[in-house]
């Protein structure tokens, strides 16, 4: 069944000046929904009198073309479908899918999938379907993904530097000029090791005896001394 697309630009200039049709007196009442509409009802109802401001109410000026009620904006027909066997008896050219809102998700991922093959168009492509994997290769997925946190990663071994204590003498000397070479700075003296003085006991017991001789000849001069003023 082909339409004509002069009606389809017709009907779809009467959607865009439609209003939106409120139900009597919702703006009044909270409990009153907007969406819902309900046929004025009233002896003396304003709104079903036409008066002015007030909102319309449904009337049949307002309906598109017979002949493209129930069709797509493209001019297709929607066809229900429940399972793969309905997407076989679909006409691409004239009809386009819809998947019933009691189907589950395993049927909804095998219907996308078989659509997909036979090249259908789905009006309500569900989200689940988006990756066009079964459910079963969804599943070996995630459990890949917590495989993978679960194992830890292996550290790459850290590299060892040398020890300045396991290096001779003349190797830190060198390491530190090539350091202070790249660094800018002037190369740093060699420090000379001085060894310390020893202090020897000798001498202090060299000077002890001679203190101890001078002493020991003073005694004697007056010893002397006083011998030969007892001789005189």
């Amino acid at each position: 069944m082909t339409v004509d697309k002069r009606l389809l630009r017709v009907r779809e200039k009467i959607r865009k000046s439609r209003p939106k049709f409120r139900r009597q007196e919702s703006w009044r009442y909270k409990r009153l929904k907007r969406s819902g509409w309900r046929k004025p009802m009233g002896i003396d109802n304003s709104m079903r009198h036409h008066k002015r401001g007030i909102p319309t109410i449904v009337r049949v000026g307002f309906r598109g073309p017979k002949a493209t009620r129930g069709l797509t904006r493209t001019g297709k027909v929607e066809v229900l479908i429940h399972n793969t066997y309905d997407l076989e008896k679909i006409d691409i050219e004239t009809q386009v899918a819809r998947i019933a809102s009691t189907v589950g998700t395993r049927k909804k991922v095998a219907i996308t999938n078989k659509a997909d093959e036979l090249e259908i168009k789905i009006i309500n492509r569900p989200e689940e379907a988006l990756t066009f994997a079964t459910i079963s290769e969804i599943s070996e997925e995630l459990l890949l993904e917590e495989e993978d946190k679960k194992e830890p990663k292996a550290k790459a071994p850290r590299k060892k530097k040398p020890s300045k204590s396991s290096l001779t003498q003349k190797e830190i000397e060198e390491l530190d000029r090539i350091e202070a070479e790249l660094a800018g700075k002037p190369t740093p003296r060699k420090k000379t090791t001085t060894t310390p003085k020893k202090t020897t006991t000798k001498k202090k017991s060299s000077s002890k005896s001679s203190g101890t001789k001078s002493t020991s000849s003073k005694k004697s001069t007056t010893t002397k001394k006083a011998t030969t003023k007892k001789s005189k």
